[in-house]
């Protein structure tokens, strides 16, 4: 089934709204602020609000009947005035991130999440077909920003910990307990008749304060934070390494090209995940099955340094002697004897 993109760059400019509308084929009403969906893509409808000065909402509840990539792109910083998207993610099972800038993800959000993108980042979600779909965006000035408590919070991490941890540059965080009903509330508001402005503020409100809250409570922790979305890219990696045990494996800047993740990724989540360097996990992991080899199959000390492609016996004895504190001539003895 062909994927269907819908991109979006600005909530606060109405020829934006207008063009999605055009591109999806749907039909905009009350006044140009919401979209109603009952074509090809699936049937549902958007709608925008402008909240306060620096504050836009655009809620997202649709059922596709198609796969859609929904991408927030990113704008250039002079326009963007180092201003955040927020997107809450009401439901998980229907939601895919996929991309942050060049860091390819495929991982399901797997909880109701709020996602913290700056807009001069780009960011892309995978939205799956027969299920409901229901997003919140909000669009968030600085000036705005800058007049709540979290806000010294979010600018130190973005500011220095991206740059200097070289960390992605997104702010996730699980809804607060009280936010799955202030959602569900935000939800139901779009199927009232009225939805001006004034009904949704209070709420729109409590969903990013908690989100700050959250986020001034426990700095962010550059690792931590992003486990879960490079976790399957790691396993990945361990796959890549595993299936070249009796050769050179690739080197670690291909490793890293194929997975779409830099080096310094690659090294520090790998060794949060495996508690391990790459070369140390990969080397434990070689001796491992020489010495599985040298015990259960009738081969010699020689044979077994050719078989895991060591070009130098003698290089083989030494490396093996080190890990496993006997020589591989030592271990095939012992094996011998139980028999």
């Amino acid at each position: 089934m062909m994927s269907y993109s819908i991109r979006v760059n600005s909530i606060d400019r109405e020829s934006v709204f207008n063009q999605l509308s055009l591109e999806t084929g749907a039909v905009l009403e009350e006044s140009n602020t919401l979209i109603r969906f009952s074509g090809n893509i699936g049937r549902g409808q958007v709608k925008e609000w402008h909240l306060e000065a620096g504050l836009y909402m655009r809620v997202w509840d649709l059922n596709l009947a198609r796969p859609v990539e929904f991408i927030k792109e990113a704008s250039p910083l002079y326009i963007t005035n180092n201003g955040f998207s927020l997107v809450c993610v009401a439901t998980p099972a229907s939601v895919s991130l996929k991309s942050i800038n060049q860091h390819q993800q495929f991982n399901e959000v797997r909880e109701r999440r709020l996602i913290l993108v700056p807009d001069s980042e780009n960011a892309v979600f995978q939205l799956s077909p027969q299920m409901p779909v229901q997003l919140i965006e909000f669009s968030i000035s600085s000036y705005w920003l800058k007049q709540q408590p979290g806000y010294v919070s979010v600018i130190r991490y973005f500011n220095d910990g991206v740059a200097a941890d070289h960390a992605m540059p997104v702010l996730i965080a699980p809804f607060a307990v009280k936010t799955n009903s202030v959602v569900a509330r935000i939800m139901a508001y779009m199927q009232e008749t009225k939805k001006d402005a004034a009904g949704v503020v209070p709420e729109a409100s409590v969903v990013i304060k908690d989100f700050l809250s959250a986020v001034s409570r426990t700095e962010p922790d550059k690792t931590s934070n992003h486990l879960e979305l490079y976790y399957d890219k790691i396993k990945e990696a361990e796959r890549i390494l595993l299936s070249n045990l009796q050769q050179s494996p690739p080197r670690l800047a291909k490793i890293a090209q194929m997975l779409a993740l830099s080096e310094s990724t690659l090294k520090r989540y790998f060794k949060l995940i495996y508690g391990k360097s790459v070369y140390e996990y990969y080397l434990t992991r070689k001796l491992e099955m020489a010495k599985v080899l040298l015990m259960q199959h009738p081969y010699t000390v020689n044979e077994i340094a050719e078989l895991m492609g060591y070009e130098k016996v003698s290089h083989f004895i030494e490396i093996f002697k080190k890990h496993h504190g006997c020589s591989p001539g030592a271990i095939k003895k012992n094996s011998l004897l139980s028999y």
